[in-house]
């Protein structure tokens, strides 16, 4: 009798990608890079301690002139170096002084609007004031004329009737 779930020994088996699996020869060649390294580092030193403790005059001297030459090319990276270090420090200077001043040049420039938009409004409001007083001084002007209109007429009008 079957079962109605799949059993887990009569599934197919997948197919492996070797993800997981590391490359013998490729872990072999690293090692004996790293070796090789070693051994060459050893024999280096192997050949600096004899030449300096039996070597003859001219292998001294050229030892010399070997480790002079290797301190001034340390001495002339380190030159080169602190000369990029100089030159990319003096770049973020020049950036961080070009963005202030812009920063400056943006404030200088909105401050400038400000004062021109009071400057405005002040004009407006000076106009609008003397408008104002304008149109009432008219208004008061026109009030007297029609008070004299009115008075005159009525001194027309009341003036006793003698003929």
């Amino acid at each position: 009798m079957q079962e109605s779930r799949g059993n887990i020994m009569n599934r197919k088996p997948k197919a492996y990608n070797g993800r997981n699996e590391t490359s013998g020869e490729s872990e072999h060649a690293a090692e004996q890079a790293r070796i090789e390294a070693l051994r060459n580092r050893k024999d280096q030193m192997q050949e600096h301690r004899r030449v300096t403790h039996h070597g003859s005059t001219q292998e001294k001297s050229e030892l010399k002139a070997r480790i002079g030459q290797d301190a001034q090319f340390q001495l002339y990276m380190k030159d080169q170096k602190t000369q990029e270090e100089r030159k990319r420090s003096d770049m973020e200077n020049e950036a961080m002084e070009n963005h202030r001043r812009m920063v400056v040049e943006m404030e200088r420039q909105r401050e400038m609007e400000k004062k021109q938009r009071l400057r405005e409004t002040q004009e407006a409001n000076r106009l609008a004031a003397m408008a104002k007083k304008t149109t009432s001084l008219e208004k008061k002007v026109s009030g007297d004329m029609q008070d004299r209109d009115t008075i005159q007429d009525n001194i027309y009008k009341y003036q006793p009737n003698v003929f």
